[in-house]
Order: C-alpha cells, then sequence, then structure tokens
C-alpha cells in the first residue's frame, strides 16, 4: 500500500504536467487564434485564461455580482438592468453567469429573452423577426428584402417586404394573387394601374415630409400595377395578405410571362412582327432603371394615358397626413379600413401608432392576428397565449412581430426620451380591437372586486371609454 502511494505522489506531478500540456491554449494554432483577437473575448477555457492574458470576466466577488442584478424585490416583472455591461441570464436569485461566449449585441436588445420577467410561462413560440435578419436582393436600381412565413411561421395571414428604388427606378410591370399595401418609408414615387374594369389610375406618393404623415396604397387582389421612384428615390413597406407569399403562384411578372410563352403567339397578340420582340428579357429584372427620367413630383397627370373608360373611382392611396389623431393619455393612433375611411383596402386593415416616452398601448386583443412593424423607437410586449403561457419581447426599429388573434398583449415605450412608433396590420376589412380596461369597468362592479382582490372603489375608477393609448 505504502509502495502504491509512493508511486502515486511520483507520477502525480507528471500526470498534472501532462494534463496542462494537453489544455487547448497551449496549441500553437489557438494561441494564433487568441493573439489575433479582441483581448475582451473569453479563452477557450476558465482554467487557462490567464494564461491566454485574458482576465476571468465571470468568477467576481458575489458583492460585483449582486451590483449587476438590479432586480430587487418586489419583482414587478420590470425589465432586467445590467448596469451597462453585457446582459447576463440572471434575475434574482435564479440562473447563473455565461461561462461560453455569446452574442452580446443581441442579447442586449433582447433583455427580456435573457432574463425574462417571472411572469412569463410556459411554451411560446417566438413572434419575432428583425427585418435586418432577412437576405437583401440586390438589384440594379435597388434592393428588397422579405420577411415570410419561413422566416416567422406564426404569420400565416401576412408577409411583408421593404422595397428600395433608386432614383428613376421602378418595380416592373407585375401582379399579385394576394392583396398589396404599402407604406411609404421614405422618399417620392409613383404608382399606376388599372382595375377590373380597365379603369386606369396614376398618383404620386410620399414619405414623411416636414412632420407630416406619409401615404399607404392599396392593390386588390390580380390589379395589374407598377411603382416608380422619383427625385431622391423611394423606401417602402410592402405588405401581402398571405404569410406564405414565395410560393408558386403567388407572383407574376410581365417580362416573365412573355418570356415563357412562344414568341410568335406574343407578337400576334400585340399585333406586331416578331422581331420588335426581340429584347424581352429572358429572365425577370424585379427592378429596372428608367431610360428616361419622369415627370417630377406632383406632375403625376403628366404621364396619364387617355383612358376610354375613364379613371379607377376608389383611390388606390390614402394620405395619412390628412386623417385626424384619434388621441389617448399616452399618444395617438390612426386607423384605416374599408369600413370607415379607405374602402379600397378590403383585404388589410391597419393602423399607426405614436406611443409618447413612457407611454403604453393599452392591455388588448384582436378578432385577428396583428402583425406590427417598429418604424421608430423601442418598445416591449408580452403576449398571452392562455393556459398560464406568456412570453415577453423587446423590440426597436426594424423588427417585425406577429401576436395571433386573441392573443392578450400590450406594447409600452421603454424609452424615457423618445416616441414609439408602429404600424398594426390585419387581414381584415375593419379594424377590431377589445380593451382590458373598457371590458372590466362596464361589468358589474363587484364581480371585478371579487376576481381582483381590490376595493370596489378603484374599479370605479377604471375608464368607460377606450384609451388605446395610456400614459
Amino acid at each position: 500500500m505504502l509502495a502504491s502511494l509512493s508511486l502515486l505522489y511520483v507520477l502525480l506531478p507528471f500526470a498534472i504536467a501532462g494534463l496542462v500540456r494537453a489544455s487547448p491554449i497551449h496549441d500553437e494554432q489557438v494561441r494564433e487564434v487568441l493573439a489575433g483577437r479582441d483581448s475582451s473575448l473569453r479563452p477557450l477555457t476558465l482554467g487557462r485564461r490567464e494564461a491566454a492574458g485574458v482576465q476571468t470576466r465571470h468568477l467576481r466577488p458575489m458583492e460585483v455580482m449582486l451590483k449587476r442584478d438590479s432586480i430587487t424585490p418586489p419583482d414587478v416583472g420590470q425589465i432586467a438592468n445590467f448596469d451597462g455591461q453585457d446582459p447576463e441570464p440572471i434575475r434574482g436569485d435564479a440562473g447563473a453567469t455565461f461561462l461560453s461566449n455569446s452574442n452580446h449585441e443581441i442579447d442586449a436588445q433582447n433583455p427580456d429573452n435573457v432574463a425574462a420577467p417571472t411572469t412569463d410561462a410556459g411554451t411560446v413560440p417566438n413572434l419575432k423577426w428583425s427585418m435586418s435578419l432577412s437576405h437583401t436582393r440586390l438589384l440594379k436600381g435597388g434592393w428588397v428584402r422579405e420577411q415570410a412565413i419561413t422566416d416567422l411561421p406564426p404569420s400565416k395571414d401576412i408577409a411583408a417586404a421593404e422595397l428600395r428604388l433608386a432614383p428613376n427606378a421602378y418595380r416592373e410591370l407585375h401582379w399579385h394573387r394576394v392583396a398589396e399595401w404599402g407604406y411609404i418609408l421614405n422618399g417620392t414615387g409613383r404608382i399606376s394601374a388599372i382595375d377590373d374594369s380597365g379603369r386606369s389610375y396614376i398618383a404620386d406618393i410620399h414619405g414623411p415630409t416636414n412632420g407630416t404623415d406619409p401615404d399607404i396604397y392599396y392593390f386588390p387582389p390580380d390589379v395589374p400595377h407598377s411603382i416608380q421612384a422619383l427625385d431622391e428615390g423611394l423606401e417602402i413597406l410592402l405588405i401581402f395578405s398571405d404569410g406564405n407569399f414565395d410560393a408558386t403562384g403567388t407572383t407574376f411578372m410581365l417580362s416573365d410571362w412573355l418570356a415563357r410563352t412562344p414568341l410568335e403567339i406574343v407578337a400576334q397578340n400585340f399585333g406586331v412582327n416578331v422581331s420588335v420582340l426581340a429584347n424581352i428579357p429572358q429572365k425577370d429584372p424585379y427592378i429596372l432603371e428608367s431610360t428616361v427620367p419622369p415627370p417630377p413630383f406632383g406632375h403625376a397627370q403628366d404621364q396619364a394615358i387617355q383612358d376610354p373608360l375613364g379613371t379607377v373611382p376608389s383611390p388606390y392611396v390614402f394620405h395619412l397626413s390628412d386623417q385626424e389623431k384619434k388621441v389617448g393619455p399616452g399618444g395617438w393612433v390612426k386607423i384605416q379600413d374599408s369600413v370607415t375611411n379607405f374602402g379600397v383596402s378590403s383585404l388589410i386593415a391597419s393602423a399607426l401608432v405614436y406611443i409618447e416616452p413612457n407611454g403604453m398601448r393599452e392591455l388588448h386583443w384582436h378578432t385577428n392576428d396583428e402583425w406590427l412593424y417598429i418604424i421608430s423607437g423601442t418598445g416591449r410586449a408580452t403576449a398571452f397565449a392562455g393556459s398560464s403561457s406568456s412570453r415577453t419581447f423587446d423590440f426597436q426599429p426594424g423588427d417585425t412581430a406577429v401576436f395571433p388573434t386573441s392573443y392578450g398583449h400590450y406594447m409600452k415605450n421603454t424609452s424615457p426620451t423618445e416616441p414609439l412608433i408602429f404600424l398594426e396590420l390585419f387581414k381584415a376589412s375593419k379594424y377590431v380591437d377589445f380593451s382590458a380596461t373598457q371590458w372590466l369597468a362596464l361589468m358589474p362592479t363587484q364581480v371585478v372586486a371579487d376576481l381582483l382582490g381590490i376595493p370596489n372603489d378603484i374599479v370605479e375608477t377604471f375608464k368607460k371609454e377606450k384609451q388605446i393609448i395610456v400614459a
């Protein structure tokens, strides 16, 4: 026995030395990688941090750890505050620090993914997608990137795209089997179309100018149309009334159609010689650069073709700047739908929402899936899916999201200084929502007081009119 112990003491230092030599930090290639990286990047193992010249970040004194965790009792579901340092999956006495790498930029934008409020429970699928994660298709004269059901599976009713057109470039002639709704993010442009009676339409569109709200437009399914940029160019948020927008048989390009049809048939159809059609593109260009600059903004009629059947009676363009705001205690909203004010938009109802700093879109739900797009500012929302399930999300500009039918939710402006501006979109002819506060205010007082365990006089202060946005 003593001989065995003596042998162990003799071999132990060599075994430890072998382990040290076996460490990944002592691998020549790993050393090269670490030497070329930012010194704040974590090495591969905790045990060799100092050997790699990197300070240990997570093995900190307890007082530092406590300072970093700003969620203190009572935890009422507030956003975790990491005191300006990298987010950690810690909330109160739950969780633990990262020992491996994490994408801290994404973590910082989504603190409720890293350290969710204790009110989150159950399993709720991801309901958020950032346009910055979408593949951008670069074309001569612009670009396009989209969010379809393959990116955000819960968004079955609506797909979206951001389209950028350089000055004078235009989206080629095309049509869709679904409705198209557009919000002008910036710039100026011109749309043209015909309706199912062969009546023509042409109009100019503009983004936010001099503090005014932009234009929106709507093309019903199968209406052929085109969009051209003017002046400094154009950027549009496009909405389509089907989440599976990339499916075959959804979008039809004119040039693609003609290229897939025998040329002699095309020539006979148009009453021209085959040689005239020699330059038809064999692959649809999607975006084209104009060979001749169009008339400037405000001169759409200079391009109008005299139509013997007249013009479209119901305008395809809606000027948000002409609409009155519905003002609440913490901001305002402008609602558009075919029942109220935008008659042609029978498949898409919408709302432009403005929330003041620290204000909130009230607790509510809808009879259709709500698709949203963040234009400016930062926000936070919790989706309640029923059956004791909920999940909280954080939002920045360019984010999209969907709250499925009947999911209870809110939208809180998380900035103390900047407004939150976003769009709500629905595949519906009418905008419909139910307010939690209004509901409770109009129920028998004692019923609400008993359920929530609050005094009757508190229940009586609840607003009987829908607030939409609260301070």
